[in-house]
């Protein structure tokens, strides 16, 4: 067959277009995702916590549905450090997401997260206003609880810096490692 032929052919044109129609769609997720998720990320992050939250980069790969978010911070109420600082956060979701009408994620990686707590010594803590505000958001209404499996979590190069006022005392926690086989409420053969 040459080329005028296979043009003319009606299965090729039946098979090709889908095809073209998901590489286009491939595309525009590779380049659209990215920044959107990232304004609409740091925009709504910021107004329920009432910090200023900042992403460096997100990179997605929508063949293999891979999320990785880069230098995500959420600052202190005054906004002079970060309260809590993750180099790099990666998700790899599978497609059987999709079957199942539920998140199913395959490897979820934390890398280097810092969180910084300070004890105030009038007996609060520095994050008293996100919890209250998390508090005073509306309840969601009661029903089944969401459907989701996330296997082969894993968290290292953590730290922990709790600055305890009351007492004059800091506590440090470094290269922490936490790995986690999996978290579901999906039936599963895994």
């Amino acid at each position: 067959m040459n080329a005028a032929s296979l043009k003319h052919n009606k299965w090729v044109r039946r098979g090709g277009l889908p095809v073209l129609l998901w590489l286009v769609l491939w595309a525009v997720a590779w380049l659209a995702v990215p920044p959107i998720a990232k304004s609409q990320l740091q925009r709504i992050a910021s107004e329920k916590l009432g910090r200023q939250v900042t992403v460096g980069k997100i990179d997605f790969k929508p063949w293999s549905l891979e999320l990785a978010l880069n230098d995500l911070r959420i600052a202190t109420a005054d906004g002079s450090q970060a309260q809590l600082a993750v180099r790099r956060i990666y998700v790899d979701a599978e497609l059987q997401s999709l079957l199942r009408l539920a998140p199913v994620i395959d490897a979820v990686r934390i890398e280097a997260p810092a969180v910084r707590l300070t004890h105030l010594a009038d007996g609060r803590y520095d994050i008293d206003d996100v919890i209250a505000k998390l508090a005073s958001a509306p309840a969601a209404p009661s029903g089944e609880p969401a459907r989701f499996a996330i296997y082969n979590i894993h968290l290292s190069e953590g730290t922990v810096d709790f600055d305890d006022q009351t007492v004059k005392r800091t506590h440090a926690l470094r290269e922490l490692v936490l790995d986690v086989p999996f978290l579901s409420n999906l039936a599963s053969q895994r």
